[in-house]
């Protein structure tokens, strides 16, 4: 088999986030198993790669998804005439493959949900956006006027180039079970195409030697410091934590994003001025680093307003760290509540303060639940276990696309 595997993000060169991290696995899954993998990846054409045999990247020079999604037509038909793939497959974002979908209409199609940019944005809106719009309203009436705010402008399925994406696709894999069924029904897909299985993970060494935390002393967060990873619930929870335990301190590992007019560690040292002898930001870290800094925390906090699969929840899992993640999405199918880790709903800080508070009254939770975190994730996510269940779905698409090409065929008028 022969695949082609579309992904604006792919390490070394675009190392953004879920995307990328899951395209370097599984690329290597693939050519583990002696699959021929072909990546289209954004990226400079002179671009370092890590080589495998049955791997070879194509770096495509664009500097944004929707350029990407155009330019790389090109490269993949010749690639395709050179010699034939069996199956081309691509995320739902951007759409990234649409236009390589079109262009090889006979070619087997796996859509890989990851988060819907509608989902993405519902996530990062303010939850306060009513209340702000009440005030706005209230202010009005003072000075005698009428006048509203109007709400950001309301989704249509209809005017979503990803859900016409999608539409194309043969097989749509998801990672799990929320991010299934959120876009199933968002999008009214045909439920017969959605088929749910794991992202691989193969956990590094450096993650699987660090040992296991008895203490807790320094709880980490990882990942982008921006709204939609639950930064700002984090922050509210952090002074009802220090009023009951003080001496604990708390580490943002990652590059701090935009927010309010200023990025996001500026606004949390603007406004929580007398927390912040308990706080470390360590800025962007490179993913040879993430280990080592695992290695300073004793917990990990992950309190997302949605994430759809997490694969930073994975690597923290991986390090023996307990995990008090998200129960919006993916953390909640890795993360067995009260036995390898503990799950919070999001946007709730007190939620996330009575976590910490729980784990700070018994330490020895903290070894526990980084124990079986540990002993959970390299089971339920090793590439030998998720190779299957991928390879069934590129066997479904296959199938399901000789069936598109012949119902095509009969459809098309016979030449005379």
């Amino acid at each position: 088999m022969k695949v082609a595997l579309i992904s604006f993000e792919y390490p070394p060169s675009v190392a953004i986030g879920g995307i990328g991290t899951y395209s370097w696995h599984a690329s290597r899954m693939l050519a583990e198993h002696g699959i021929n993998v072909e990546v289209f990846a954004a990226g400079p054409a002179d671009s370092v790669e890590q080589p495998h045999s049955h791997i070879r990247v194509q770096r495509v020079v664009a500097d944004s998804r929707a350029a990407f999604a155009s330019l790389l037509v090109a490269p993949v038909v010749e690639r395709h005439q050179q010699s034939p793939f069996d199956l081309i497959e691509a995320p739902e974002i951007g759409p990234e493959g649409a236009q390589a979908f079109e262009a090889l209409p006979l070619v087997a199609r796996v859509l890989k949900l990851h988060t819907p940019s509608y989902l993405v944005g519902k996530a990062a809106a303010e939850k306060s956006y009513l209340m702000i719009r009440l005030r706005y309203w209230l202010g009005a009436l003072r000075q005698g006027r009428w006048a509203t705010l109007k709400l950001p402008s309301h989704y249509r399925r209809e005017d979503d180039a990803e859900y016409h994406g999608a539409l194309l696709a043969d097989e749509i894999a998801a990672p799990g079970r929320s991010i299934a069924h959120k876009v199933t029904a968002g999008w009214s897909l045909d439920p017969e195409k959605v088929h749910i299985y794991p992202l691989p993970f193969q956990a590094s060494r450096a993650l699987l030697d660090l040992p296991v935390p008895t203490t807790l002393r320094t709880l980490g967060f990882v990942g982008r410091l921006e709204p939609r990873k639950g930064i700002v619930e984090l922050v509210q929870a952090i002074p009802k934590i220090l009023q009951k335990e003080p001496s604990l301190r708390f580490r943002f590992i990652g590059p701090s994003w935009p927010y309010h007019g200023t990025d996001m560690q500026t606004w949390i040292q603007l406004q929580y001025p007398h927390i912040l002898h308990a706080l470390e930001f360590t800025g962007a870290v490179p993913p040879e680093q993430v280990p080592a800094e695992l290695a300073r925390c004793d917990v990990l906090i992950l309190p997302s307003r949605w994430e759809s699969f997490g694969f930073t929840c994975c690597e923290a899992l991986a390090s023996g760290r307990a995990v008090i993640g998200s129960s919006a999405g993916g953390m909640a199918e890795m993360i067995e509540p009260g036995i390898s880790g503990l799950l919070v709903p999001p946007y709730s800080p007190a939620a996330i303060a009575d976590a910490v508070l729980s784990l700070a009254a018994s330490p020895e939770k903290v070894f526990a639940y980084g124990s079986a975190g540990r002993e959970r994730i390299v089971r339920t996510l090793a590439p030998e276990r998720i190779l299957p269940l991928q390879l069934a779905g590129y066997e479904r698409a296959i199938r399901q696309a000789a069936r598109r090409n012949a119902s095509r065929s009969a459809r098309a008028p016979e030449t005379p």
